[in-house]
């Protein structure tokens, strides 16, 4: 008997699957597998739905017994935190600043890339877009993400004496948190129709190559986690709000100092699930139903030109005449001037009146809804709702 320790074990992210879905034993290489570093809590299960019979009869002796099926295995929940941490990639050419074929890479674009489209990185139409050169960008964008189904992958756990894989993945929601004692991290949520548990698999690290072999239950090379990449202090960011006129009133520029808040990108997947009689159904196919981005602020309630309680009260002053606001929303995570940072572009948003808190500093939270949109115009068939920007210093 052995004991699998938490700080031992490993996550894999894989489109090396088949055509339903399912993980391949073999063929792992550096491009259909990479290595996420994710933080401790991470969790996957896949729950049991359960049919009781019972039975009320009357007379002095009735029958008070029960039966109890189980009836389908429902699809496997799994969630996983990874850092934001942007990396500027070496071309070719290897200088010691940027050059013309260099970009900005992260372990995580594998699964922005999931979360917003249905096909590979490097395909035209990704979700995950470099743009190559001495001034690179990496970019999440929403484009192609109007598919019923995303792209398919799976996950691979290994443990110190046990593995699990996890079928036919979808990734059913990312939070960004603003915590201002934080890291920037997101908190990746998702489903699969199947966990299966493999053999042991052992894994050997080639740190020159960047690699890591498996052997055992699975066979091939997955890339290697990249301990080297920058972090992102929350503390930094800063956050704009340019309005558009609304309500009678013109455009304004709002510039927040934020103590905290979160940004939620949720597909609100799906799954059907058959229901045959003297079987444990499985899930065997999902759908994706309205991409949903919601965000949500605080800051301390200040005066001044163009803070926290100028833009309560144009809230409050327009809110009698107009129904939907406008705003451009800007977060950038590490700072707008900084090399290495995330910017979050929302060009189309609508905000609640904000809320007020009676603290010790009078605070208060902003809503924002992130819209689709064009021309100064809310479009409900667009898809730039959001956009991510990733940015690194050499």
């Amino acid at each position: 008997m052995a004991l699998n320790l938490i700080r031992n074990s490993r996550v894999f992210f894989t489109t090396n699957v088949d055509a339903a879905g399912s993980v391949l034993a073999t063929g792992f290489t550096a491009l259909n597998t990479v290595e996420l570093q994710v933080q401790d809590g991470f969790s996957f299960s896949q729950n049991t739905t359960t049919e009781t019979v019972t039975l009320s009869e009357a007379g002095s002796a009735p029958i008070r017994g029960q039966r109890s099926f189980n009836t389908a295995l429902e699809p496997v929940d799994w969630s996983i935190s990874t850092y934001i941490r942007p990396k500027l990639a070496e071309g070719a050419t290897i200088t010691a600043g940027p050059d013309a074929d260099d970009f900005v890479d992260c372990e995580e674009s594998v699964l922005w890339n999931a979360l917003t489209s249905a096909i590979a990185i490097g395909t035209a139409g990704a979700g995950w877009v470099r743009t190559v050169g001495v001034s690179p960008v990496s970019t999440v964008n929403f484009t192609n993400s109007n598919k019923h189904q995303l792209q398919t992958f799976g996950l691979v756990v290994v443990f110190e004496a046990v593995a699990y894989v996890i079928d036919n993945c979808a990734l059913e929601s990312a939070t960004i948190d603003f915590g201002l004692d934080a890291i920037a991290s997101v908190a990746w949520a998702g489903k699969g129709t199947t966990m299966r548990q493999l053999a042991s698999t052992t894994l050997v690290n080639n740190v020159v190559a960047g690699t890591v072999t498996l052997t055992g239950g699975l066979g091939g090379t997955a890339k290697l986690k990249d301990t080297s990449a920058k972090y992102i202090a929350n503390k930094l960011s800063t956050m704009t709000l340019s309005r558009t006129t609304f309500g009678g009133q013109g455009n304004k520029t709002y510039t927040l100092a934020l103590t905290g808040g979160s940004l939620t990108i949720a597909n609100n997947l799906t799954y059907l699930t058959p229901a045959n009689l003297g079987a444990v159904n499985v899930p065997v196919t999902y759908f994706t139903g309205t991409r949903a981005i919601t965000a949500s602020v605080t800051a301390y309630l200040k005066t001044g030109v163009n803070e926290t309680s100028t833009l309560l009260n144009d809230l409050l002053a327009s809110s009698a005449i107009a129904s939907e606001n406008q705003f451009a929303a800007t977060v950038e995570l590490g700072g707008s001037t900084n090399a290495t940072r995330v910017v979050f572009d929302m060009p189309f948003t609508v905000l609640s009146i904000p809320t007020i808190s009676s603290e010790q500093v009078i605070s208060t939270t902003i809503n924002l809804m992130p819209q689709a949109g064009s021309n100064i115009a809310y479009d409900i068939e667009g898809t730039n709702e959001l956009t991510v920007k990733y940015y690194s210093a050499a």
